[in-house]
């Protein structure tokens, strides 16, 4: 009977002590939580800057009131700088250079091809597409200046749209005057850096010139009502 008391008194110390050892028993530690991935520095809901190089070229005609023009292609190149609120909207900064604007006729002789710039402030449009927003289709446009200058002057003879009779000789002359210009393209990008390619059209003022030097007005009847269509295409960073 002790024995069993024995057995009886043992049992229930064990069973109190497992009891009070599972009661003081430190909790499992919890589990770590998941390291977050680095925040993208361009994504699709993200506000950025944005800049390009590109090259391309020109292309297409155009008549104006003064001159006929036909332009052969010729190359370009040139940069833009930009921010795009929250991915979609934005402005940009756009600059173009032709060294050598190509030209197929003329009423009058020309040295060399004169060189047509463009700086444009431009309204962007994006739609990021893909999980990060990696391809970004967009359309842009605003207003600037093209300027057209004649770096080794015009010499020669002709007789222009209006019937003013050119016969000059000049070392150079430049004329800027305000223009358009709208253009749309596809951005795709590999994290930061990416490429760029779109088709752009510019489109110089209308206006009656009023040069009294003849050099400044055959590049002013030249200018007036100039239109044409670049290509380009570059590379192009997100940050």
């Amino acid at each position: 009977m002790r024995s069993v008391n024995w057995l009886l008194a043992a049992a229930m110390v064990s069973g109190l002590s497992g009891t009070a050892l599972a009661q003081t028993s430190p909790p499992p530690p919890t589990p770590a939580a998941p390291a977050m991935a680095p925040a993208d520095d361009a994504g699709l809901t993200r506000s950025h800057w944005l800049a390009s190089g590109f090259v391309g070229g020109n292309f297409g005609s155009t008549n104006n009131e003064f001159v006929t023009v036909d332009r052969s292609r010729s190359f370009d190149w040139g940069g833009q700088v930009g921010y795009l609120w929250r991915g979609v909207v934005g402005g940009e900064f756009l600059a173009n250079f032709t060294p050598s604007f190509g030209v197929d006729s003329l009423g009058v002789l020309l040295v060399d091809n004169p060189n047509v710039n463009s700086y444009m402030a431009n309204a962007v449009g994006v739609l990021p597409l893909g999980a990060q927003g990696q391809f970004q289709p967009y359309i842009s446009g605003g207003f600037g200046g093209i300027q057209m200058r004649f770096a080794n002057g015009i010499v020669g003879s002709g007789i222009l749209g209006n019937g003013v009779v050119a016969d000059v000789t000049n070392s150079s002359v430049s004329q800027t005057r305000w223009g358009s210009n709208v253009g749309a393209g596809i951005m795709a990008f590999a994290g930061k850096v990416g490429f760029r390619g779109e088709a752009r059209y510019f489109h110089a003022n209308t206006f009656t010139p009023d040069a009294t030097n003849l050099a400044n007005l055959v590049t002013q009847s030249l200018l007036s009502d100039l239109n044409f269509w670049r290509a380009d295409v570059g590379v192009a960073f997100q940050w």
